[in-house]
């Protein structure tokens, strides 16, 4: 097993998206950094909390319980306004919230691919 470098743990983007709800345009640049095992622990414990092992709650709002949470302990440079919402709980605005979210994943896919693209592939055997 080789030792590799890994890409950086740190992901910095710009969202400037309408607010499905109020028509509020929301603008700022955010830094998000790859939850490691405390950060994980964190994620879960809150949206533990959120959803208060409630056996009936809708599964939408359990899926952004979870979506809150990570937000809440991945993302580390926000603008102001982002803080004054209470990371996103206090917005009305669903999408801007996903919006954000969405950004945290795609990067979580391109490290992901950064990391494992270089895995050799499989030789193909010489066709007789």
């Amino acid at each position: 097993m080789s030792v590799k470098t890994l890409p950086s743990m740190e992901h910095s983007f710009h969202i400037d998206i309408k607010g499905s709800n109020t028509g509020q345009q929301w603008s700022g640049n955010f830094t998000y950094k790859r939850p490691n095992l405390r950060a994980q622990s964190e994620i879960a414990k809150t949206t533990s909390r959120l959803n208060e092992d409630l056996k009936n709650i809708e599964p939408e709002m359990s899926f952004l319980h979870g979506v809150l949470a990570s937000l809440r302990h991945t993302i580390i440079d926000f603008p102001k306004w982002w803080e004054e919402k209470d990371f996103g709980f206090e917005l009305y605005d669903t999408n801007v919230v996903l919006e954000i979210y969405k950004a945290c994943q795609e990067f979580e896919d391109e490290w992901f691919k950064k990391v494992w693209s270089d895995e050799k592939p499989k030789e193909e055997k010489p066709k007789e």
